[in-house]
């Protein structure tokens, strides 16, 4: 075994991973801009393409749930490492501050703002049938409102709201993207808690994986007994939404990153004997086949996802080394802001959309419109980012 006491000392940097954040959020904005356009009836319906398009979005979610795991572990781990202790509450007032303003920033901007600007066209996108689940969305027996869905957002469970309208009716609700930050909420909840007490960093990762699919299974278990005893749509309804809520924790994510930092700060002998420039190109090779190749499985499709990227970062930073790709100020900067970027790419994507169907762009040339709507959606995502990231976020980061 090798110790890293260099990391261990807490502040280390990690190169690399700020600039390819960067990277993972262009992807998203390609995935969602492009199911967007089929919603609007400016792509016509090709379920593989959809298929390809939605697993372009969903793989980069993937990778910064792992990266979330990797950093936050790491963070949590060098504080027990120096201290013997972890303060819960330094960690939820950091965190608190990091996430919550800007995200209830977005929440006012899709619930409310985007409504009451654009009535007709959030209508035409949020709260409908998603035209790719429309033979699959036939459980629709129960009609939740709208403001038990907000609330839940509110209270940070955007997530499951979005499992209970997807689930029952196949739709959106405003701020649909907003499913990943309940994600990470619920992990950021019970981690610190629950690493305060372990003492063995390796048999608490396997007793998380475990703990994992053990309710995993259960809630599998659960779904066949119930489609095979009660054949009621109530019945699959709640069996689905158990089923879901179980999957949709992206737990394995955070358990991955987890492995990985245990390995960067613990195992140095076996990153700098296998993570190898070969195994890395390997990995990412596998990552982009499953990003364009439209094939998503619930079960260790994603897990072999997160662990080859759980690897290529591994590389990233195992030596220090940095690549221009990912360390170029320029880069590194629009990195930084992809929070923010995340959070208000969607109202780009729509505002742009609705002013160049306003202008009857998609009429007169579709060549024109898709440039236009990519170059000023890209644009506006990262200008609303950097706006509210210097003038708000900025300054609520200061007063942690």
């Amino acid at each position: 075994m090798n110790t890293n006491e260099k990391a261990l000392k807490g502040k280390h940097f990690f190169p690399n991973l700020l600039g390819f954040r960067f990277w993972m959020a262009n992807t998203i904005i390609f995935g969602h801009l492009r199911e967007i356009m089929t919603i609007r009836n400016l792509l016509p319906l090709d379920l593989q393409k959809e298929r390809m398009t939605h697993s372009l979005g969903f793989y980069p979610v993937l990778m910064f749930f792992t990266m979330s795991g990797f950093l936050i572990t790491y963070q949590l781990e060098v504080e027990k490492y120096n201290t013997q202790n972890i303060s819960i509450k330094k960690f939820y007032k950091n965190r608190i501050f990091r996430i919550w303003p800007v995200f209830y920033l977005s929440m006012f901007v899709y619930w409310i703002l985007l409504p009451l600007l654009l009535p007709e066209y959030t209508s035409s996108i949020f709260f409908k049938t998603l035209p790719w689940l429309k033979e699959a969305a036939s459980f629709g027996i129960y009609d939740v409102p709208k403001w038990i869905l907000f609330l839940l957002s509110v209270f940070l469970l955007p997530h499951i709201a979005l499992l209970i309208a997807y689930v029952n009716n196949g739709v959106w609700i405003y701020g649909v993207h907003h499913w990943t930050i309940g994600v990470e909420e619920i992990f950021y909840v019970f981690w610190p808690m629950l690493w305060k007490k372990f003492k063995n960093f390796k048999g608490f990762i396997l007793k998380c994986f475990a703990g994992y699919y053990i309710a995993l299974g259960i809630s599998i278990v659960i779904y066949l007994f119930c489609r095979k005893v009660f054949h009621t749509k109530e019945a699959m309804y709640v069996s689905n939404l158990i089923f879901f809520i179980t999957l949709f924790s992206y737990a394995y994510c955070f358990f991955i990153g987890a492995t990985a930092i245990y390995a960067f700060l613990y195992r140095q002998d076996l990153v700098q004997k296998y993570i190898t420039k070969g195994l890395t190109i390997f990995s990412i090779v596998v990552m982009f086949i499953l990003m364009i190749s439209g094939f998503e499985f619930p079960f260790f499709i994603n897990e072999i996802f997160c662990s080859c990227f759980a690897i290529f970062m591994l590389y990233l930073v195992k030596d220090n080394k940095r690549y221009i790709i990912f360390e170029h100020p320029v880069i590194v900067y629009l990195g930084k802001i992809t929070y923010s970027v995340y959070l208000f790419h969607f109202i780009s994507i729509i505002v742009v959309m609705y002013v160049l169907e306003q202008l009857h762009i998609p009429q007169k040339s579709m060549i024109l419109f898709n440039i236009l709507q990519y170059l000023f959606t890209w644009i506006l995502s990262f200008g609303i980012a950097a706006l509210v990231f210097e003038k708000f976020e900025k300054k609520i980061l200061a007063m942690r």
